[in-house]
């Protein structure tokens, strides 16, 4: 049995609350559209990827039209972080990437 298989219930608590988060904070602010939200395995485990076509200031700052950002969610082991908590890292940290995007550090 595959873990997406095995952790099915779990995917989708993460993936319904990590795609409605990223889906909504990147349109309230202006940085573009969710294109793609995506479940993957792979022999590391469960990756989650989110695609964002990008609009706007951010695409110059960013220097691309299209952001992606993929985080490991499963190993052998098991889930990370609870389905809740994971999905609030995850789109924190798409929302962390496109608020900093090419502003100096310090």
């Amino acid at each position: 049995m595959s873990l997406r298989d095995h952790y099915a219930d779990y995917l989708t608590q993460f993936s319904e609350s990590a795609e409605t988060q990223i889906a909504h904070q990147v349109s309230r602010d202006g940085y573009g559209t969710l294109r793609g939200f995506e479940i993957g395995e792979d022999e590391q485990g469960v990756w989650a990827e989110a695609t964002v076509a990008l609009r706007g200031e951010v695409v110059r700052r960013w220097g691309a039209e299209i952001y992606k950002r993929r985080n490991h969610i499963i190993t052998e082991d098991g889930p990370l972080d609870d389905a809740a908590f994971g999905a609030d890292l995850f789109s924190t940290a798409v929302m962390e990437d496109l608020d900093t995007c090419g502003r100096p550090v310090g």
